[in-house]
């Protein structure tokens, strides 16, 4: 879970810790503290006093409860004794958790006695503060217990609200300050991090479509530093893989006509075995500098805005090997399914792969679904299918299987899995090698939807 969280998270999970820690500690420290002076506990402040109250005015007699109200009042605590206390009972809510504690203080003093306690909301005593603000800091607490004469005990405490009723301190007001402050921070952070998601979505994005898409610089100085550096490498090794396309060209356009001049000549040799052999070896020649050049070209070539109907280009495919007498079927899904990249080069992906199966499995099964927001393409043979440590390297160039496949076949250049690998990634995909059931090798095409782009 940790492990998953990013640069952020990170950082909001440590601010967190450090401010429930330093929370945890305040108020543990508070409460021993206050427990070493008065010895009462984790009991609350206001009804432990009032019960007290109680207690030393049901045992005094009247010069004792006059000493009693001079000992106890104070400016920040109202004590009187009423005979009637209906209209104090009449103003603000019950708070009945605090009740039930003066109750259980009292034990059983506290059977049959009026307990009774009173929530004066603030905010409608200052209209002009906020509502919310005016009930935190300016509401008041009247409790209201009887005596053992039937008159009743009414006691005021001014000051804060929270600390008098739950003995929380003054600092643990400081550290939900603390927590709305770290809350600020975080998204300081994330503004911070900002320009490193971008700089992560770029790269991200670079490896499928080697394109010049510069990164704004923005943040820190050490993170505008590393952004102006992504920018000016994405721009050498876009025109660096441009050069090589040029250069592959013109070397692929020159050596076509010195090929084709060469087949010319072996047309005309006498004898016949000799011509059969310079004419395939220059085909071979031919088709090596088609796929090279292919190759190159597909790092550019893929458009990514593009959208065709992959349906009509399997269909298309398989019609025309069916035709030419292939071992060849296809299980397509009804309906056009349209996904991302250009007709040319995703009939070249899939051409390659096809031909692959053809070529070393002597058969070609094609499955074509939707599966989410991809279309998952299957091309499988009945060959002799792909070791297991040939697959990481298949969709590299010039890869080819020496072992477990038709040793008889011209293997060629081996770029046609390398031309649909490069193809299916720059377009968002991705290709993988796999088992069919029963014997044979399975490839399988990922591609996005062009309707979930």
């Amino acid at each position: 879970m940790i492990a998953r969280l990013g640069i952020v998270g990170r950082l909001a999970l440590i601010l967190l810790a450090a401010l429930i820690v330093v929370q945890m500690a305040t108020t543990a420290l508070y409460f021993f503290r206050r427990d070493q002076l008065l010895d009462s506990g984790l009991r609350s402040p206001l009804a432990d006093q009032v019960a007290a109250v109680a207690e030393l005015m049901d045992d005094a007699d009247a010069e004792g409860r006059a000493k009693v109200l001079r000992a106890v009042n104070a400016p920040g605590l109202l004590v009187q004794v009423v005979d009637d206390p209906a209209e104090v009972l009449a103003r603000g809510r019950s708070m009945p958790v605090v009740e039930d504690l003066i109750k259980d203080y009292l034990g059983t003093e506290g059977l049959g006695r009026v307990v009774a306690v009173r929530l004066i909301d603030g905010a409608a005593a200052n209209p002009d503060r906020p509502r919310w603000f005016g009930r935190l800091v300016d509401s008041r607490i009247i409790a209201v217990i009887g005596l053992a004469d039937h008159r009743y005990l009414v006691v005021e405490p001014n000051g804060d609200l929270m600390p008098r009723v739950f003995g929380l301190q003054p600092g643990f007001f400081a550290g939900i300050v603390g927590f709305l402050v770290g809350l600020l921070a975080l998204l300081g952070f994330s503004r911070e991090a900002r320009p490193l998601r971008h700089l992560a979505k770029a790269v991200e994005s670079f490896g499928a479509k080697p394109e010049v898409d510069p990164v704004k610089e923005n943040g820190a100085r050490e993170v505008r530093v590393l952004i102006r550096a992504f920018n000016d490498m994405q721009g050498r090794l876009v025109a660096l893989m441009r050069n090589r396309a040029f250069i592959l060209g013109a070397l692929a356009h020159d050596l076509r006509t010195y090929l084709t001049r060469l087949r010319l000549r072996a047309e005309f040799l006498a004898d016949d075995e000799d011509r059969q052999r310079w004419i395939r070896t220059l085909d071979d020649m031919h088709a090596l500098v088609e796929d090279s050049l292919t190759f190159a070209r597909a790092s550019f070539g893929a458009d990514p805005q593009a959208r065709s109907d992959l349906a009509a280009i399997v269909t298309h495919q398989v019609e025309e090997r069916a035709a030419m007498g292939a071992a060849i079927t296809a299980d397509l899904a009804p309906g056009a399914l349209f996904v991302r990249g250009g007709a040319a080069a995703l009939t070249r992906a899939i051409a390659n792969v096809i031909d692959n199966a053809l070529k070393y499995g002597g058969s070609a099964d094609l499955t074509l679904r939707r599966e989410g927001t991809a279309a998952r393409l299957e091309i499988a043979d009945r060959g002799p299918g792909i070791p297991l440590e040939a697959r990481a390297n298949l969709g590299e160039p010039f890869q080819r299987l020496e072992v477990s496949r038709n040793r008889d076949a011209d293997d060629g250049a081996g770029l046609g899995l390398a031309i649909a690998t490069q193809v299916v990634t720059s377009l968002g995909g991705r290709i993988s090698f796999g088992d069919r059931p029963g014997g044979g090798a399975c490839v399988t095409l990922h591609l996005v939807l062009a309707d979930r782009v």
